[in-house]
């Protein structure tokens, strides 16, 4: 086995009455000039350890089941509770650092589990969630819930250690703290429906509907896409999208319509809006910025809809709200902008897919500061 090969062996059932299930080893361990190396394959990472947890290592590399290297510590020493905490603790930032997982769970729902049929954009996929970490994730995907037997894909969530572990088709992927989970999971899905969808170009936009036409809001991080989406809403717009949206070869928009992730800076400006947000559990981002989900109530339909305006928006504080038109070039540049296209290259169909768009499609830039003030000059644009 070289290097950058993972090990592959089984680990027996821990100390905890909640650690029964087996783990896979994902990392290898080398001792370098007296220092102990944990090489994630998965990560292309290195990370230093201690000689506690080296000697929980090897042991777990052995097959040793969980208590009996608590037991095996206890012998030389250590108390025995001391010992759990130390190998419990372990599992834990492994489990995180994707250098064990726990095996692949079974293809039927375990005991307990529950089971949600959710469809976007054509594909549907079944989620299975343990019963204790089910919610709120299985709230955020309410919307998209479809009556199917037949899934095109499956995703399993299995919980070990304080971290909820997805597999796909049988097959690991990640895993996440469970504040994490409804993040992950709808990152999870975006990706299975970029991978699997029929499409030309998967845009960085956000979609209403209005008028039986599309409204694309393009613009860079921190420019206010989702808030100002929500707020749109909230004045009668129909929802599509609030971050990406698919266009097809006539140029026609299908928005993927995930509820929005609010970051913790929206919460106030949303209130009036939104009275019930903060009542809305509070979830993680990767990055540890919190984030609450604003499940839509309505969403538009999945089939293409021609686009009839798109807006780049440009946030500044206290900049003058004035909504201006913009050339086709620039328009073009604002669309490609963070754009993905199957293949990562872009095709001579999806190019004239766009220019169809920016063709027929009024071109703006937003610059704005307060809310208010941007819904104003949007509504009376779409009328």
């Amino acid at each position: 086995m070289n290097h950058h090969e993972a090990v592959n062996r089984t680990v027996g059932p821990g100390p905890a009455a909640h650690s029964r299930a087996t783990f896979v080893i994902q990392g290898r361990l080398a001792r370098v000039r007296e220092q102990n190396i944990l090489f994630s394959p998965s990560r292309q990472a290195i990370f230093a350890v201690n000689d506690t947890a080296a000697e929980i290592w090897r042991s777990l590399e052995g097959g040793m089941p969980l208590d009996a290297i608590s037991a095996e510590m206890a012998r030389a020493g250590v108390d025995r509770l001391e010992a759990n905490k130390h190998v419990e603790a372990a599992l834990r930032d492994w489990q995180r650092l994707s250098l064990i997982r726990p095996h692949a769970p079974l293809s039927a729902p375990a005991q307990g589990a529950v089971s949600q049929m959710v469809a976007i954009a054509g594909l549907k996929m079944r989620l299975d969630y343990p019963a204790a970490c089910a919610f709120p994730a299985i709230a955020v995907f309410r919307h998209l819930e479809v009556r199917s037997e037949r899934a095109d894909v499956l995703l399993q969530l299995v919980e070990r250690e304080g971290r909820v572990h997805l597999f796909r088709d049988g097959d690991w992927i990640l895993s996440c703290a469970p504040d994490e989970l409804p993040v992950m999971l709808k990152g999870q899905l975006l990706i299975e429906v970029l991978d699997r969808g029929a499409y030309e170009l998967a845009l960085h936009a956000a979609a209403l509907l209005r008028h039986e036409r599309i409204v694309l809001l393009c613009g860079k991080p921190g420019a206010g896409k989702t808030t100002l989406t929500l707020a749109l809403v909230h004045a009668g717009f129909g929802f599509a999208s609030d971050d990406v949206t698919l266009l097809d070869s006539r140029g026609h928009g299908v928005g993927l319509p995930f509820a929005p992730a609010v970051k913790a800076g929206a919460w106030p400006l949303l209130a009036e809006h939104y009275p019930d947000l903060d009542a809305v559990p509070v979830c993680r981002r990767p990055d540890g910025r919190r984030v609450r989900f604003a499940v839509p109530s309505d969403v538009a339909p999945p089939s293409p809809i021609p686009i009839g305006c798109v807006i780049q928006l440009r946030r500044g504080r206290d900049a003058k709200a004035c909504l201006e038109p913009v050339d086709p070039a620039s328009a073009l540049r604002v669309l490609l902008n963070g754009a993905f296209a199957p293949g990562r290259e872009l095709s001579g169909a999806a190019f004239d897919a766009l220019t169809q768009v920016i063709g027929s499609a009024d071109t703006y830039c937003l610059t704005y500061s307060k809310l208010d003030d941007a819904v104003e000059l949007i509504t009376k644009a779409c009328r």
